[in-house]
């Protein structure tokens, strides 16, 4: 969740989920910005909260059942708020990894307490003025020893390369795009354009000539809600706008993506030497079958910096086997007993060479959500 802004009321979020990134969030005139009721790990970047009493409520379950596991803050300002974390966690409460706090590069103005328990205890004093929270953590801390060690505290901040940053000075952040005001003439529809989409046909030519054509032409290339099958690389050259309807899904097939001794692409993102930017978004690739020498996908475009922005792919996943038409669940791929099982691999479930390759000749890319 990106870029949206909450103004007056009592909580603006209520959070019960597993795990989430959210980013660019403000919140004005709330009694709580964000209250937790359960997490596994929960991530916020730009977290703005003017005039809230408590930014981000973790206490749910406390003390002896905390329901929130772990949350980390990065890159946010929080302005005229008496509390900026209440948290559940004490040294007795549990279970014993639960509460875990990380925050780096959070900016208080005007805000007296940063991190306060329960109990009221203050864990980290914040300001009536303005201050900068390089970086505190309180959780376990797993490193060289024979033991965890328990951290409520400072550590020294990470390292931020002068590459990743954006002009803030925090780290370089890119939305995905919307379309949203972007004429309906813009756009081109695969099905449109010869594609079948149902999994079956082969769709190769139809989305070769579709991507190159969109391309040249400027356009937005629109998959619409479909499986594509392909045999053969689909190269999309520099200036590419790609975007899925429902995840549209563009699966591999058939004796070329299956040599492990001659990998292939499946999608090529450019080639060595070619500079340029893509936006993709909202879709997954697969295979079906073996496919032993399947390269998902491959990027190889450097972005020169006169463009001012990378290429960027959101929520662009890959998937291997496991789905109805996949050819790769238990009917053909049994389980061969288990991790430690000395059980041969069979050749025909051999799903993929490789999810993602990028290039040494790449670079310039930023990806966000790809699983």
């Amino acid at each position: 969740m990106t870029d949206l802004i909450f103004n007056g009321g009592l909580d603006g979020m209520q959070l019960a989920n597993q795990q989430y990134t959210m980013r660019n969030l403000t919140f004005n005139n709330m009694h709580t910005a964000v209250r937790h009721y359960f997490n596994w790990g929960w991530s916020y970047k730009g977290l703005t909260v003017n005039n809230c009493s408590v930014a981000i409520d973790m206490t749910a379950g406390a003390p002896n059942a905390l329901n929130v596991a772990g949350i980390t803050v990065f890159d946010s300002t929080w302005t005229n708020t008496p509390i900026g974390v209440l948290t559940g966690r004490t040294t007795g409460s549990m279970p014993s990894a639960a509460g875990s706090l990380i925050l780096e590069n959070v900016r208080l103005n005007n805000v007296p307490t940063a991190v306060q328990a329960t109990t009221g205890a203050v864990y980290l004093a914040g300001t009536t003025g303005s201050t900068i929270i390089a970086q505190w953590t309180q959780g376990n801390a797993y490193l060289p020893g024979p033991q965890q060690q328990v951290l409520q505290g400072p550590i020294a901040p990470n390292p931020r390369p002068a590459s990743l940053l954006g002009p803030d000075g925090g780290f370089f952040q890119l939305s995905k795009p919307q379309y949203a005001t972007t004429p309906l003439s813009t756009f081109v529809s695969i099905r449109s354009s010869g594609a079948a989409g149902n999994g079956v046909t082969d769709d190769t030519a139809a989305i070769q000539a579709a991507v190159t054509s969109a391309a040249a032409a400027r356009k937005i290339l629109f998959f619409d809600a479909g499986t594509y099958r392909v045999t053969n690389t689909i190269y999309v050259p520099a200036g590419s706008r790609i975007v899925g309807e429902a995840y549209a899904v563009i699966m591999s097939s058939g004796n070329f993506f299956a040599n492990i001794n001659s990998p292939q692409p499946v999608m090529q993102i450019g080639k060595v030497g070619e500079t340029g930017v893509i936006e993709w978004s909202d879709m997954i690739i697969s295979t079906q079958g073996p496919q032993a020498g399947a390269i998902l996908i491959q990027y190889n475009l450097a972005t020169a910096t006169s463009l001012g922005i990378p290429s960027g792919m959101w929520d662009v996943h890959t998937r291997i086997g496991g789905f109805i038409g996949s050819n790769l669940q238990d009917l053909q791929c049994p389980t061969t007993g288990g991790a430690n099982s000395l059980s041969p691999v069979r050749l025909q479930c051999l799903a993929a060479f490789m999810s993602m390759h990028i290039t040494p000749s790449a670079t310039g890319l930023y990806m966000e959500n790809n699983w």
